[in-house]
């Protein structure tokens, strides 16, 4: 090899090196363009989290909503009189909010055939968020959860008749993976004779929803240290500012659906009978007892959706409360439109005989409403 070429061959691998030197060199200048580049990347993107993380407040959510019943009866009564009528059943109208992602709210109004007034039926403000934590409280006037109430009827079970119970009061609540415990305070409108006038009823209430198998149940039981005041019972007990003793009320309740089937029930019982002069039957303390048992059908009919329905219940001891010892029945509903619905209603109903101060006579209502829901 010539001198000339060793000289070119020398010139060639100085310039190779060069460039390897320039290539690493731009390389890692690469390799730090990258990492900047990622860093200003996490970095905005963990600002654009961090709003929706570290402030907790929301939007002031408001939701308006009700309901208009209109109903057409006509019943045959224990004493064998016929009427009918055509009646502005309800009209319900209710506004909820969230102010806050722990705080709502829920105001509802009501407005009842017989009634020329619109009443506040429920207020409540409810502190907690179940979706983040388990624990919640609950305060304002709301019907307290004393009972199971839901049926495919027109008309509420004979176990809401007997205890519903709407007070003024102060709820506490745990949830986790559908079960619920609730307990609760309240004055209620009855006293014991010679007491103050105290927070000193309250109650207690646990409950599951699930789904097991395609199947849905739910199941709940409730005691209420004075089951006195319930609409129905402070409305009929003699003397309910002085009464004896608080009167204990319990009660068990559960719903299974599957498919197009649903099946209802419930049991509501006075732990111990009141005083003779305060509800009475037969000439002694009354122990009211209510009953019900409910299965349902849903299917679809021509497009439209259509629930059937069949009830029996039944009560113990409950002349006084103008409840009936026997109901049988069946409804139909039709839901014409999404937010409307038209249900027929037959009830035959027997009184308690009259070895217990009843007539012994039968009695029959046949209803057809209208529901909208807005």
């Amino acid at each position: 090899m010539e001198a000339a070429d060793h000289a070119k061959l020398a010139e060639l691998r100085a310039e190779n090196r060069v460039l390897a030197a320039q290539l690493e060199r731009l390389e890692n200048e690469l390799k730090d363009i990258k990492q900047v580049v990622t860093q200003n990347a996490n970095m905005v993107a963990t600002k654009a989290e961090e709003p929706a993380k570290s402030s907790p407040e929301l939007p002031l959510g408001i939701e308006f909503g009700g309901a208009i019943e209109l109903e057409a009866t006509s019943t045959e009564t224990f004493a064998g009189a016929d009427s009918s009528d055509l009646a502005l059943a309800k009209v319900e109208a209710y506004i909820d909010t969230q102010p806050h992602q722990y705080i709502s709210t829920h105001v509802q109004f009501v407005r009842e055939d017989g009634s020329e007034n619109i009443n506040l039926d429920e207020a409540t403000v409810t502190l907690g968020n179940t979706e983040e934590h388990p624990f919640y409280a609950m305060t304002g006037r709301w019907a307290v959860p004393f009972g199971g109430f839901d049926t495919a009827m027109n008309t509420d079970p004979l176990s809401k008749s007997l205890g519903e119970a709407k007070e003024d009061a102060l709820l506490l609540g745990f949830t986790k993976d559908g079960f619920t415990l609730e307990g609760y305070g309240y004055n209620g409108d009855t006293q014991e004779a010679g007491e103050d006038d105290n927070i000193d009823q309250f109650g207690l209430a646990a409950s599951y929803g699930g789904e097991m198998d395609n199947t849905e149940i739910s199941f709940g039981l409730g005691y209420i240290s004075n089951i006195a005041d319930s609409d129905n019972l402070t409305d009929n007990v003699t003397g309910a500012t002085a009464l004896n003793d608080y009167v204990n009320g319990w009660e068990v309740h559960g719903a299974v659906a599957h498919g197009a089937f649903a099946i209802y029930g419930g049991y509501m019982a006075v732990a111990e009978a009141f005083g003779p002069g305060e509800l009475a039957f037969n000439g002694q303390g009354a122990k009211p007892v209510a009953w019900n048992a409910e299965t349902a059908y849903t299917t679809e009919i021509s497009g439209r959706e259509v629930t059937m329905a069949v009830t029996v219940q039944g009560t113990e001891e409950a002349l006084a409360l103008s409840l009936p010892e026997t109901r049988y029945g069946s409804a139909v509903t039709v839901e014409v439109q999404s937010n409307a619905a038209v249900t027929a209603e037959y009830l035959h109903e027997e009184d308690y005989g009259t070895g217990d101060g009843g007539t012994g006579n039968d009695s029959s209502t046949a209803t057809l409403k209208l529901a909208v829901e807005f």
